[in-house]
């Protein structure tokens, strides 16, 4: 089963969407790094994952500089669980890098669900924005 190629874009863009209306500077640049990263994976993608992809690995390695940095520097939640899922993404790529039995079913269905995590997380952060700024007070 594989899911229809328009449920990615369409989750980054929602995400995008909701962090614009909703979310504070912070979910607004996780969401812009997450649409950059997305765009650039495009542009470096090579392989149908039967190999580490290593510019894949260095847009996501930047993403999750970008996620680090932002969990450091605030209060929310989010970013950690944003980050921590984005490394287990990078550490999949690794995983694949060092041991060839990784199959090319486990490791694209491995980032297909950290990806999707890490969407959610950014989606959860801007929803729940307004809502830490009242508590907060």
């Amino acid at each position: 089963m594989e899911l229809p190629q328009f449920l990615w874009p369409t989750t980054v863009m929602f995400v995008c969407a909701l962090a614009a209306w909703r979310g504070g500077p912070d979910e607004r640049l996780a969401a812009g790094g997450l649409l950059a990263g997305w765009a650039l994976t495009m542009t470096v993608y090579r392989e149908q994952f039967t190999q580490t992809e290593w510019g894949i690995l260095l847009v996501d390695l930047a993403l999750l500089v970008l996620l680090i940095w932002i969990a450091m520097r605030t209060t929310s939640f989010w970013p950690i669980f944003a980050a921590g899922f984005h490394l287990l993404a990078l550490m999949t790529h690794l995983a694949n890098a060092v041991d060839v039995e990784v199959g090319a079913w486990a490791y694209y269905t491995a980032e297909i669900i950290w990806g999707y995590l890490l969407a959610f997380s950014i989606g959860v952060g801007a929803w729940t924005y307004r809502y830490g700024r009242l508590v907060a007070r």
